[in-house]
């Protein structure tokens, strides 16, 4: 077993470096094409012209067009129908969608056949000002026949602020049994909604996309079996 394993990874090493010695090769002759200005073919007064760029450029997009014509043949050929027992976390990441765009998406996810018991859907918002509530709006139209959960969080997993425990105890908010000096209260209250609910819409602390997709892997943590 450790031999077998040893080759492997050996193999993913010798694969990797010739991987990157054949990238090396590829780009020194395109470079020499591009300083010699080779062509391979070109008009009389050089107003149409093929380089080798252009050929590199043609064969990627054939051997792309030809592994998504192996691919879809191979997805076809499966027969084996769906089982529905694992439970499926369907994220959405929003940041100032086009309203057209954004409603087409979520009527085509509740569309999906999949049973409703195992799918939860978790729509998050990077952004929690008034110019972007019009994406909560929108999510609570839409799956307004499934009780949806919504939630404006003033921050994101990552912009907490410890020092802002003692305001927040002032105003009350350290009453809360679940309260822990240091942490952000509104935490939990994210994570118990998305944790509970099957549709949730979160509106949080603008931080980018990779935020926005933390706080749905890291909510739904292990309470589904996949997240899309």
């Amino acid at each position: 077993m450790k031999l077998k394993h040893s080759l492997q990874k050996l193999g993913n090493i010798l694969r990797a470096i010739l991987t990157f010695l054949f990238a090396l090769l590829v780009l020194g002759v395109m470079v020499w094409a591009y300083v010699e200005g080779y062509q391979l073919a070109t008009s009389k007064y050089g107003i149409i012209s093929f380089g080798f760029y252009g050929l590199l450029l043609s064969f990627h997009v054939l051997v792309q067009s030809l592994f998504a014509l192996i691919e879809h043949r191979r997805m076809k050929s499966r027969t084996k129908p769906c089982s529905y027992t694992k439970t499926v976390g369907f994220t959405i990441s929003a940041y100032q969608e086009d309203p057209s765009y954004l409603r087409e998406c979520l009527n085509s996810i509740k569309a999906l056949q999949y049973p409703s018991e195992l799918l939860r859907i978790v729509m998050v918002i990077d952004g929690n000002s008034d110019d972007d509530r019009y994406m909560m709006d929108m999510f609570r139209k839409v799956f307004a026949d499934q009780d949806p959960g919504f939630f404006v969080w003033k921050n994101n997993y990552h912009t907490w602020d410890p020092t802002n425990a003692q305001q927040d105890e002032e105003m009350g908010t350290g009453g809360d049994a679940d309260y822990v000096i240091g942490e952000d209260p509104q935490r939990k209250e994210v994570e118990h909604l998305i944790q509970t609910k099957q549709c949730v819409c979160i509106m949080q602390k603008w931080g980018g996309k990779r935020e926005v997709m933390y706080t749905a892997f890291k909510a739904l943590g292990s309470s589904v079996d996949y997240i899309q």
